[in-house]
C-alpha cells in the first residue's frame, strides 16, 4: 500500500509527460498543415502590380493603374490589355465596362479593352459609374453638382441640373437590369448633417426622395426588389419608389459591412465590429445578415479580411485561409501559398481567386 501511494506521484507526472508531448505534436502538425490539409488545392501567384496601384477586381479579371496606363490582368497574373489614360486618373469597374476619368475628360472602355466613348465634361468631373446599360457622371465644383446619364456609346440620356443644390453627392448606383439609379447625397448646410436617397429611371423620370436622417449611409446593395441601403446605425429596405419596409430594419450600430452578395431575394450582408475593420489585421468576428437569420461567427485567429463565395465564408490571416459554409459551427483552416505574412485582402474575383496584400506585394490565391 505504502509503495502505491509512493508512486501515485510518478504515474500522474507521466500523464502529464505524455500530454504536453501530445500537445506539442499537434501543435507542429497544424503549423506544418498536416492536421489541416496543407494548403488544399490553392495555388498562389505573384502579381506584377503593387498594392499603391488601385488594384481591382473586373468581374473574373484584375486591373490596376500606375497613374498612367490602365492594366487589365487574368486571374493568373497574364496581360490582357491596356491602355493610356494620362495621369491623375480614376476608374470604376462596372459589370462589363471599365469608366475611366480625370479632370474633366470621360473615357469608357469594354472588357476587352476596346474604346466605346471618349469626350469631354463642361466641368470637372467628381466621381462615375459605369452600370449594365448607362454610366452616370458626377461633374461641378464644390456644391454645384450636376448628375449626367450617358449610354454605353456616350450618347446623352439625362441630366439632372437642379435636384442637387447646394448638395454633396455622396455615391450612386444602376440597379433593376440597369434601367434605374440610386443615388445618396448629404446636406452639408443644414442644421444637422441629412442623408437623401434619391431613384430615376434613367431617361423617364424622377421616382423619389427619401430623407435617411443623420447617420451616414455607406453603402446601397440591390437584391431581389429591394435597396439595402446601410448606414452606421441601421440596415433599412426599400423598394424603388423610395417606400420602406419597416419590419425588415436591422439595428447594425458597432458593426461596418464589409462584403455583400446579391440573391434573387435577401442578400447576403457579411459585418465585421467597426474598431476591428478599422484596424490591419484585428478581426476576431464576423456577423451574416441575410433576412431574417442573423449569424455570429468567432474566427480562430485575428485576420486581415474577409469575403463570401458560393454560399461560404473566407476569412485571411497573416498565414492561413479559414474557410467555413455558413450554416456550419466550426472553421476549416488552410496554410496560404503565399511568400510573406498576409497584411490585407483586396477582394475576390467571380471564379474564386482572392487577392491578398503582402506588404506592398500582391498574391493573386486560387482557393478551394
Amino acid at each position: 500500500m505504502n509503495y502505491e501511494k509512493n508512486h501515485k506521484p510518478i504515474k500522474w507526472q507521466r500523464l502529464a509527460l505524455i500530454g504536453a508531448i501530445i500537445a506539442l505534436i499537434v501543435l507542429i502538425a497544424y503549423v506544418l498543415g498536416l492536421l489541416t490539409g496543407g494548403s488544399g488545392n490553392m495555388t498562389g501567384k505573384k502579381l506584377r502590380c503593387v498594392v499603391s496601384q488601385d488594384v481591382t477586381v473586373f468581374g473574373d479579371r484584375i486591373l490596376y493603374y500606375d497613374n498612367q496606363t490602365l492594366f487589365c490582368l487574368s486571374a493568373s497574373g497574364n496581360e490582357l490589355w491596356s491602355v493610356s489614360v494620362g495621369s491623375g486618373a480614376s476608374f470604376h469597374a462596372g459589370p462589363k465596362h471599365v469608366v475611366v476619368w480625370s479632370g474633366d475628360q470621360i473615357q469608357l472602355f469594354d472588357r476587352n479593352g476596346r474604346s466605346t466613348y471618349n469626350d469631354r465634361m463642361t466641368d470637372e468631373i467628381q466621381f462615375a459609374r459605369a452600370g449594365e446599360k448607362y454610366i452616370a457622371i458626377v461633374s461641378g465644383k464644390g456644391m454645384d453638382t450636376v448628375l449626367t446619364a450617358k449610354d454605353l456609346q456616350g450618347a446623352h440620356v439625362d441630366v439632372w441640373n437642379n435636384n442637387y443644390s447646394q448638395l454633396l453627392i455622396l455615391d450612386c448606383g444602376f440597379f433593376g437590369n440597369g434601367e434605374y439609379l440610386w443615388t445618396t447625397a448629404l446636406d452639408v448646410y443644414g442644421a444637422v448633417p441629412e442623408t437623401t436617397l434619391n431613384t430615376y429611371q434613367v431617361g423617364k423620370m424622377d421616382i423619389a426622395a427619401v430623407s435617411l436622417g443623420e447617420p451616414i449611409t455607406y453603402s446601397v446593395v440591390y437584391s431581389g426588389d429591394r435597396l439595402n441601403v446601410v448606414n452606421t446605425r441601421q440596415l433599412r429596405l426599400y423598394d424603388f419608389r423610395g417606400t420602406q419596409n419597416t419590419q425588415d430594419t436591422v439595428l447594425v450600430y458597432g458593426w461596418e459591412m464589409i462584403d455583400s452578395v446579391t440573391t434573387n431575394g435577401y442578400p447576403y450582408l457579411l459585418f465585421a465590429p467597426v474598431l476591428q475593420a478599422d484596424t490591419t489585421g484585428s478581426i476576431t468576428e464576423l456577423r451574416l445578415l441575410h433576412g431574417k437569420t442573423d449569424t455570429r461567427y468567432s474566427l480562430p485567429d485575428s485576420c486581415v479580411g474577409a469575403g463570401i463565395l458560393n454560399k461560404k465564408l473566407y476569412a485571411f490571416s497573416s498565414d492561413s485561409l479559414y474557410r467555413a459554409d455558413m450554416n456550419a459551427q466550426r472553421f476549416t483552416a488552410l496554410r496560404l501559398p503565399v511568400d510573406n505574412a498576409v497584411t490585407g485582402y483586396l477582394g475576390m474575383t467571380d471564379e474564386g481567386v482572392a487577392l491578398l496584400a503582402c506588404g506592398s506585394e500582391v498574391w493573386a490565391v486560387t482557393i478551394p
